[in-house]
C-alpha cells in the first residue's frame, strides 16, 4: 500500500510541477524527469573479464538515458566470488544504477546477507564497482552467530570480510577491533 501510495504523490507531483511550467520549461522538465523506458521484472547482470560480479533483479526499473542512470524498485542483488559462488545479497527498496560505471546505490531497509549468515542493515548503501567496495555514511548493524556491533559509516568488501566502521562502535564480538591513532 505505501508503494502505490509513493507511485501515486510521485505522478500527481509531476503533474502539479509540470502544470505549473511555462511551455519550454515544461518540455525541459519532462525531457530532464520523465524515464525514456519503463521496464518490468528488470535483471541485469555485471561482468568482469566474463566472471560474474552480481547479478541484480528488480520489480521494476527506470530508465533515464539523459542522466545515465536506472532506478530500481524493490532490488535483488546477489554478489559472487571468483569461483562463481554467491558471497552476499542485498535486498532493499530501492536502488540506482549508474549507467557509465555500474556503480550501485541501494535506499531503504538495506539488508546484505552474506554467505556465513552475517547480516548488515543500515539505511542506505553505495556499491563502488571499480573498488569493489560498500559504503555509506548511515548508521548501521552487524549481525552474526559471534555478536552484535552498532556504529556510523561502514567501507568493506561484498562479503563483509574486511569491515571499517567508521564511528560511534559499539557492540559485543570475540574480533579484535583496532582503532586508528591520528
Amino acid at each position: 500500500m505505501r508503494k502505490i501510495l509513493r507511485s501515486v504523490f510521485w505522478t500527481f507531483g509531476c503533474v502539479l510541477l509540470l502544470g505549473s511550467c511555462s511551455g519550454e520549461e515544461r518540455e525541459k522538465v519532462a525531457e530532464e524527469e520523465l524515464p525514456s523506458q519503463i521496464v518490468d521484472n528488470f535483471q541485469m547482470q555485471e561482468s568482469k573479464s566474463g566472471k560474474a560480479l552480481y547479478f541484480l533483479q528488480g520489480r521494476r526499473a527506470f530508465y533515464y538515458d539523459k542522466r545515465n542512470k536506472i532506478v530500481v524498485l524493490d532490488p535483488h542483488i546477489t554478489f559472487y566470488g571468483r569461483g562463481k559462488e554467491v558471497t552476499s545479497v542485498v535486498v532493499c527498496d530501492s536502488g540506482v544504477i549508474s549507467n557509465r560505471t555500474s556503480d550501485l546505490v541501494a535506499y531503504g531497509h538495506v539488508v546484505v546477507t552474506t554467505s556465513d549468515s552475517t547480516i548488515l542493515q543500515t539505511d542506505s548503501l553505495a556499491w563502488f564497482n571499480r573498488r569493489a567496495k560498500i559504503e555509506t555514511d548511515a548508521e548501521v548493524t552487524i549481525a552474526s552467530g559471534e555478536g552484535t556491533i552498532k556504529g556510523k559509516g561502514l567501507i568493506s568488501d561484498a562479503d563483509l570480510n574486511r569491515i571499517e566502521i567508521k564511528e560511534e562502535v559499539s557492540g559485543t564480538t570475540p574480533f579484535s577491533v583496532q582503532e586508528e591513532s591520528e
